[in-house]
């Protein structure tokens, strides 16, 4: 099997530390200010295969253009190497002009020799993860290095071939998609009706109306309460460490990255809620068989029916964990702080059931994308080991 080098074909490179120091950290900015300002693009950006259009930090374009290796103005692959997204392989269709932040790569077709899209496949597959991580450095953060994707072996498939192959996976890749989307639709209306009624109180009355407006009354309706999280649930830590994760472990692992890991070993088995301590201190929800790092709460609630209260609250209390009072920057969430959650609980079971029901259509639908994706796993090595073959 003839095997080529991705170089051979690509131009490599990376944002360069002086770069980023001289240009780019002065320069940034948290929002968009000005029309010309372009988005920087970190390694959260790709998730699952996927390149995900959420951005922290934005520059003038005058400064990209600056730093003409490391634009983002034409189509190519990302790839994270350093950091929770470590490995994650995903495209850049080029929308509209970004600029690489520290700790991502970029790989640029030169020629016409690889379809784009069967290099990003390629570079997912374990063979070429094998490759990614042949040079890995660091124990405490770990890193890809340059070299090693430089260097990385491509199987060298005919042109028709690598479409073959793309169609066959992109098929699995698009209902993956559609399904996130019907995902992020439900999350969207789970954040909206969460806001409605228990931040604005316009939550439906007995006569079907928006309470507060119909009302006009800005007081709690009789029965409703706010209530601490430590009088809700129960609340545990996770007692595992980073190194108790393994690739293809049978169960979730709940670390504090945006990530979920897998490990061969459950501690739990639940709902629950999910707060990680520290790092991007993110909010997660999941049921069933589980095992949770260190620095990671566990909140189980004690009645099933506050399951998706209590996750909408740790949610939307998510950046007062981030900043004190006095605007200082805390480094991690305390078990005090969980405790102390307030949830405003309502005296009717229907408002708790139907927030109930949407977390439950979320976690329904993930458990879908989950298939799909250890098909789409399987096939990966098999299509470019030669095991199986795609025809017309």
């Amino acid at each position: 099997m003839k095997m080529v080098k991705i170089s051979e074909h690509t131009f490599v490179t990376k944002l360069a530390g002086f770069e980023h120091s001289k240009y780019i950290q002065p320069n940034e900015v948290k929002r968009k200010i000005k029309d010309s300002y372009i988005p920087l693009v970190q390694g959260k950006n790709i998730r699952n295969g996927y390149f995900v259009e959420k951005y922290d930090w934005f520059i003038d374009k005058s400064i990209s253009d600056c730093l003409v290796r490391s634009k983002l103005n034409k189509e190519c692959i990302l790839i994270p190497y350093v950091g929770s997204n470590l490995g994650e392989v995903g495209i850049f269709y080029h929308p509209y002009d970004c600029h690489l932040a520290s700790n991502i790569a970029k790989i640029e077709l030169i020629d016409d020799y690889f379809d784009i899209e069967y290099l990003k496949y390629y570079l997912q597959s374990p063979i070429g993860q094998s490759y990614l991580f042949q040079l890995k450095q660091g124990s405490a953060q770990p890193n890809i290095t340059m070299e090693s994707i430089r260097n990385t072996l491509v199987i060298d498939f005919s042109k028709q071939y690598q479409f073959k192959i793309v169609r066959f996976l992109k098929t699995i890749d698009d209902l993956i998609n559609n399904y996130y989307k019907m995902a992020g639709s439900y999350d969207e209306l789970l954040e909206k009706t969460y806001y409605y009624w228990f931040h604005q109180m316009e939550f439906p009355d007995l006569d079907g109306q928006p309470y507060f407006t119909h009302n006009k009354k800005k007081t709690l309706p009789k029965g409703w309460k706010y209530i601490n999280f430590s009088k809700l649930a129960t609340i545990k830590t996770g007692k595992q460490d980073a190194n108790f994760a393994t690739k293809d472990g049978k169960y979730k692992f709940f670390t504090c990255s945006q990530k979920t890991l897998r490990c061969d070993e459950y501690s739990f088995d639940s709902s629950a809620v999910l707060i990680a301590g520290n790092g991007d201190f993110n909010v997660k929800h999941f049921t069933g068989k589980f095992n949770a790092y260190q620095r990671t709460y566990v909140v189980i609630p004690k009645r099933i029916k506050d399951y998706g209260i209590l996750y909408m609250a740790a949610k939307s209390r998510i950046d007062s964990f981030k900043s004190g009072s006095n605007g200082s920057i805390v480094k991690f969430i305390t078990l005090d702080d969980v405790k102390n959650i307030r949830v405003l609980v309502p005296s009717d079971k229907k408002y708790l059931e139907y927030i109930n029901s949407l977390v439950f259509i979320i976690e329904n639908i993930e458990n879908v994308i989950e298939a799909f994706q250890k098909i789409k796993n399987m096939f990966l090595p098999l299509l470019f080991n030669g095991q199986v073959k795609v025809e017309d």
